[in-house]
């Protein structure tokens, strides 16, 4: 957790990671929106073969991706169990599972992130993002279309406004104390 009293000096590597997860974070609340529109007309992401749902689903694998690989947390084990999750997604597509096993591990990471940013943030539903995740999952492999608008729309708008939040909080608050980090 960050430490406003203390600023880590951040080189260009830091400052690019940083950018990366924020934007992960950004492309994962705009594509949970759009996976809401999808979802509302009748489209779920369980079974990819439109153009539109392959874009938004592969918007969610990179925005995964983009987050995962650039987390900073400083414990060794809850790091590695979010950034492996992100890569499994994309293993699991790459090797045609159903889509909606890897949406559960895209979920992992972003479960993960929403429940470290609530430790620094007080953004209203944050600590339900990992509730609503695990019920997306089950209702997209059911094909549960109504509930899934829903909660894409409610998981959509609550990580765009912590992503608003970080967006405007200096680089140096997500890195916190580089020297805490276990190796």
């Amino acid at each position: 957790m960050a430490n406003p009293e203390f600023q880590e000096e951040l080189d260009t590597l830091d400052k690019i990671s940083v950018c990366l997860y924020r934007m992960g974070i950004s492309l994962f609340s705009v594509s949970c929106l759009m996976a809401g529109a999808l979802s509302y007309e009748g489209i779920t992401l369980a079974s990819v073969t439109s153009p539109f749902d392959k874009w938004v689903f592969w918007l969610i694998l990179v925005s995964t991706v983009l987050s995962a690989a650039n987390i900073h947390v400083y414990d060794k084990t809850v790091r590695t169990v979010i950034m492996w999750s992100g890569w499994l997604s994309l293993l699991l597509i790459v090797i045609s599972v159903p889509t909606w096993v890897s949406l559960g591990f895209c979920f992992v990471v972003f479960s993960g992130i929403a429940l470290k940013e609530s430790f620094c943030f007080k953004v209203p539903g944050l600590k339900l993002i990992p509730v609503l995740l695990v019920i997306a999952v089950f209702c997209t492999a059911l094909h549960q279309l109504p509930v899934l608008a829903i909660l894409y729309m409610v998981i959509g708008s609550i990580m765009g406004f912590l992503s608003f939040k970080k967006w405007q909080m200096p680089l140096h608050f997500d890195i916190g104390v580089k020297a805490n980090y276990q190796i």
